[in-house]
């Protein structure tokens, strides 16, 4: 199911004027960066602050993952705070943290980029479609012409989950995936009650980590303590994101088996032993035990 909207008129409900200031579309569509892994994040943030054109102060950007041709699904809006060189902000290291390098001599201007709460509940829901020329993938909606403009911005809202359940044999999410998911009516009933192995894996380093779930809250449970706290009360996964916050983002999980569900508790744990010995996580992973 679609609701079909425009842009300015869904903006203008949640109490901005797009006559009273600038805003910047932005459709992104390198497939270098796994941008829909760092919704909500610094990360993003950094992705897009660099840009060759100065944006003013007060101005808004509205930012798009191009997931198909002609249309982009929204990865949030966020109001531009300071401007300066790039090469200055740089060298101050206000570019740590950035995905794509960055250096003294990068051209252009570095926009301290402050996430607003714009349509938050609608990210990777609402899919705008990008009239015209997908390279233009920068467009800028000046305030004179915003009255004129809305045919030129619609969208449509996606009722259903950005991340579809398609069964527990293909499960496999990122955190930023994961915590979509969990909000989800029919990724609850899929997770509710599974018994099952799965798998946590470092997508930086290439480490695992296999844990088990089972009970009568079984895997939802189990998967929304690690969405909730990044780390699930795992000793060693406490100590990786002690030393590398924000680590979470590049962890990956994967249901490996599901299991009966009158599978005694003491089976499980056998299953789980199986597991971290056929993968190796004791030795070389994230597993104390």
């Amino acid at each position: 199911m679609h609701i079909d909207q425009n842009l300015l008129d869904l903006l203008a409900e949640q109490g901005i004027n797009p006559e009273a200031q600038q805003i910047t579309l932005m459709r992104h569509a390198d497939k270098r960066y796994p941008l829909v892994k760092y919704i909500g994040t610094r990360a993003l943030n950094l992705y897009q602050a660099v840009q060759p054109r100065r944006m003013p102060e007060g101005s808004l950007v509205a930012s798009f993952f191009g997931h198909r041709p002609g249309h982009g699904l929204l990865l949030g809006v966020w109001r531009v705070q300071a401007v300066m060189p790039a090469g200055e902000a740089v060298r101050q290291g206000l570019t740590a943290g950035s995905f794509e390098p960055l250096h003294e001599e990068w051209t252009g201007y570095f926009h301290d980029l402050q996430e607003t709460g714009f349509l938050a509940e609608q990210r990777l829901k609402l899919e705008i479609k990008w009239l015209g020329k997908e390279l233009a993938w920068r467009r800028v909606l000046y305030p004179a012409d915003a009255a004129t403009a809305r045919a030129s911005y619609p969208v449509s809202i996606r009722q259903e989950c950005a991340i579809p359940f398609g069964g527990l044999a293909g499960a496999s999410l990122v955190m930023s995936e994961l915590k979509i998911a969990l909000q989800d009516a029919a990724w609850q009933q899929g997770l509710l009650g599974i018994s099952a192995i799965y798998l946590i894996t470092d997508e930086r380093s290439g480490a695992h980590y296999i844990g088990s779930a089972s009970g009568r809250q079984g895997l939802l449970s189990r998967w929304g303590n690690y969405a909730a706290s990044g780390h699930g009360g795992n000793i060693r996964l406490m100590q990786l994101l002690a030393d590398n916050p924000g680590r979470e983002l590049d962890f990956r999980f994967t249901v490996l088996e599901v299991l009966p569900a009158d599978l005694p508790k003491r089976a499980v744990i056998l299953r789980e032993s199986y597991w971290k010995i056929a993968l190796g996580s004791r030795v070389f992973g994230l597993n104390l035990n």
